[in-house]
């Protein structure tokens, strides 16, 4: 006999939800209940309206769905980040330092207490960090057309990058886009200075009428030569069973393993490039550092921006890294996509809601005003997160990331509940509210609290299937 976990019926599934009088809308969306009760979310999730592929529900656009003001922006100092200098300069010297001093008091602690997320052991795996070298240039350590004595690749912009998704999805890529860079707009997404070491301020990036990429640290500059035109970005997949788990050592471990693999993709693709003809020019640090990738992200079309200033995809929410290469090989340009969710994040507010650190913005619109602050850029209609504030406590906590947990979006993919929900995002926004109360009922704040449980979870590869 089935067993079910509880018996809503269609009024009681209505008015739980504060919708009761929605009926019309409703309809619209789901196939009619009659007078069977719904007996569990799994079944909900049964209904059959799975299998919804991007084009039937994702719009593509000419605008990205986020207000941008191309005069008014000016390519940014990626030192002045919070990962950079940005977080000390904030705070203040003395105030910064106890951060850390918080940071260490905090593990020694809850590991002393065996604090389930923060033991030794979930320590150790946040900890079990080893990268690949990563450079502006590449490993340059595979062989040349030249050094095989054949002509350099040459294909069609679409050639190409059916070519160059094959090769990133192959080394463990979710998404893949690409971005023609113009001069008066998407080439101000190209950070001015790169990263730094410490406080020290990172090379300037200069964008010459060059043959060859040039780097020269000791009078502080790279030169981007203009002929490389277009962008790589693509994404990579964090495990759903670690970001369910915010504000642990474990937990955090679902970020720094797509760097830890980004640093040996990226060396990967310009090898691949290299061998192939072409200049492919990376990220010199772990880290976010040549270009906004956000940005590139909502140009190429992966997602749309979020509450939060992340790229949310239809297809994982919050759940995946941003990476970006330059490129003189052709390309085709891509275009931003409309899935609902600029709007949908006027009305959630699930991220404001459940931030411990009281970071994320919760009017419900977004503003031009950045402040003044050395830290934000300008030209964009946002919701401006207290940088400092969500960056310091996520450092004296080793790592929060609560916003990717709770999102909607952030839940599992492939059950047909979600794509029942994005779907009606997508198509009919006046039931933004009902999903967010939705979403509420049948997860809760999707946070899981036996952290001590994932070692005893019999994980999929990397984390998902």
């Amino acid at each position: 006999m089935a067993k079910y976990h509880s018996t809503v019926s269609r009024r009681d599934f209505l008015k739980a939800l504060g919708l009761s009088g929605a009926g019309a809308g409703i309809a619209s969306i789901l196939p009619p209940f009659s007078n069977q009760p719904i007996r569990d979310l799994d079944e909900l999730m049964s209904l059959p309206i799975a299998g919804m592929k991007r084009p039937s529900w994702v719009k593509i656009v000419e605008k990205p769905t986020v207000e941008i003001d191309w005069p008014q922006i000016q390519r940014f100092d990626y030192h002045h980040v919070m990962w950079a200098s940005g977080l000390k300069r904030a705070l203040g010297s003395q105030q910064y330092d106890q951060v850390f001093v918080d940071a260490r008091v905090n593990r020694r602690t809850w590991i002393a207490e065996n604090r389930p997320g923060s033991t030794l052991k979930d320590v150790a795996i946040k900890e079990a960090n080893h990268y690949a070298p990563v450079s502006f240039i590449g490993p340059q350590t595979s062989p040349t057309p030249e050094s095989l004595q054949v002509p350099r690749y040459v294909g069609t912009p679409e050639e190409n990058a059916r070519m160059v998704t094959a090769f990133l999805r192959l080394h463990g890529a979710s998404h893949v886009g690409f971005v023609e860079l113009d001069t008066n707009t998407t080439e101000k997404l190209i950070y001015s200075y790169d990263t730094g070491v410490g406080e020290k301020q990172g090379p300037r990036l200069d964008i010459l009428d060059w043959d060859v990429p040039v780097e020269n640290l000791e009078e502080g500059y790279r030169i981007i030569p203009k002929k490389a035109r277009w962008v790589i970005v693509y994404t990579l997949r964090m495990a759903d069973e670690l970001m369910k788990r915010p504000i642990t050592e474990v937990g955090d471990r679902s970020h720094y393993y797509m760097y830890n693999l980004k640093s040996l993709l990226q060396g990967q693709l310009q090898n691949f490039m290299r061998t192939l003809g072409y200049m492919c020019l990376g990220e010199a640090a772990i880290s976010n550092a040549l270009g906004v990738h956000t940005g590139f992200a909502v140009m190429a079309g992966l997602g749309e921006m979020s509450r939060i200033g992340h790229v949310i995809t239809p297809e994982y929410g919050l759940q995946q890294r941003v990476q970006m290469v330059i490129t003189d090989l052709p390309l085709p340009n891509g275009k931003p996509v409309d899935f609902g969710l600029h709007v949908f994040c006027k009305t959630c507010k699930k991220c404001a809601d459940l931030c411990p650190a009281r970071a994320i913005n919760p009017a419900t619109e977004p503003s031009w005003d950045n402040g003044g602050l050395f830290y934000r850029a300008t030209g964009i209609k946002r919701w401006w997160l207290n940088e400092p504030l969500c960056n310091a406590y996520l450092r004296r906590v080793n790592g929060c990331a609560t916003c990717f947990a709770v999102c909607p979006y952030s839940k599992r993919h492939n059950m047909s509940y979600n794509d029942l929900f994005r779907r009606s995002v997508a198509t009919n926004p006046a039931l933004n509210r009902f999903w967010r109360k939705a979403d509420d009922l049948f997860f809760g704040s999707g946070i899981h609290a036996d952290a001590d449980k994932f070692w005893e979870l019999d994980l999929p590869p990397f984390g998902y299937d």
